[in-house]
């Protein structure tokens, strides 16, 4: 559900503690300066929709300031990537000993859990995607990171998107959010391969997306197909907070809860699992319950 707050609906006097809150409501706690001068028919607007756990935040506001110090990252009980994305305007970021400043078009992931501030010279419009820290499985970046690149221009447009649609729930929300995900993943910098062999993230990732199917994908038959040890297989994902097992599950369980989302009477909830490389119906719906909260039947045919 889409929640929309403008400035202009406040008394011009209580308009900057007005806007501190709701920033800080919308976008985790924050320490806000605002410029009590400032023209009082200046507008800012927010705009919050929820997608499954995840949060996009589009806001417009005039010059302000702000940061995130002790008392506000105590504040925050749940850890949270920030994906910023500045739709016109400028704003100036910085974390530890980077700083970036950023214009329409570009866009960077900041972390909760470290002191932040920003700068805002001028009108500004930006769009957030907050991410629970744990639904995101790839490693995070330590540091404040720009995103570039094909799978950037991607995460950037499809958020574009989701804001237009407007409200979304049910199926519609757990994709958009799991879309983001993904393109998140793939839009951070992955650096160097992970090995002396030459082993990157990219190359398991693409062989595993195209075999999913496989009953027999297995982490002794990917490491087999790279020609690398386990030992070296278990490495590439430990960088990345996950296990091989773990990761192939959960990408094996997005598509069959796609699949049942489109489904009709003619497809059983057992098919799916099948085509999906889960052999035993049973374990396909324990794992289904355990990921998405929900049977497998109570998504099926409703996208």
């Amino acid at each position: 559900m889409a929640d929309t707050w403008t400035l202009r609906q406040c008394p011009a006097a209580e308009r900057p503690a007005a806007l501190r809150h709701e920033i800080s409501r919308t976008h985790l706690p924050w320490d806000l300066d605002v410029d009590r001068d400032a023209d009082p028919r200046a507008g800012a607007t927010v705009t919050a929709r929820t997608l499954d756990d995840l949060r996009l935040v589009d806001c417009t506001t005039g010059a302000c300031a702000g940061r995130r110090g002790r008392a506000e990252i105590a504040a925050t009980p749940v850890e949270h990537l920030g994906v910023l994305v500045v739709l016109g305007g400028r704003e100036h970021v910085e974390q530890d000993d980077h700083r970036v400043v950023l214009r329409a078009g570009q866009a960077l992931v900041w972390s909760s859990a470290r002191p932040v501030r920003f700068v805002v010279p001028g009108p500004l419009r930006k769009r957030t995607l907050l991410v629970p820290r744990a639904r995101f499985a790839a490693r995070a970046p330590q540091h404040l990171t720009v995103l570039d690149g094909p799978a950037s221009r991607l995460l950037v447009e499809h958020l574009g998107a989701v804001s237009a649609v407007g409200d979304l729930t049910g199926p519609a929300a757990a994709a958009a959010a799991t879309a983001a995900l993904e393109l998140l993943a793939a839009a951070l910098p992955d650096g160097a391969p992970d090995d002396a062999g030459g082993l990157s993230w990219e190359r398991v990732r693409d062989h595993i997306e195209e075999r999913l199917g496989d009953p027999d994908l297995r982490p002794r038959t990917i490491a087999a197909a790279h020609a690398v040890s386990l030992r070296t297989l278990y490495g590439v994902f430990e960088r990345r907070g996950e296990t091989v097992s773990g990761y192939v599950r959960r990408r094996r369980l997005a598509r069959a809860r796609a699949d049942l989302a489109r489904s009709g009477p003619a497809t059983t909830v057992a098919e799916i699992a099948h085509r999906w490389g889960f052999a035993d119906q049973a374990a396909f719906g324990r794992a289904f319950r355990r990921q998405y909260g929900c049977p497998p039947s109570a998504v099926r045919g409703r996208a």
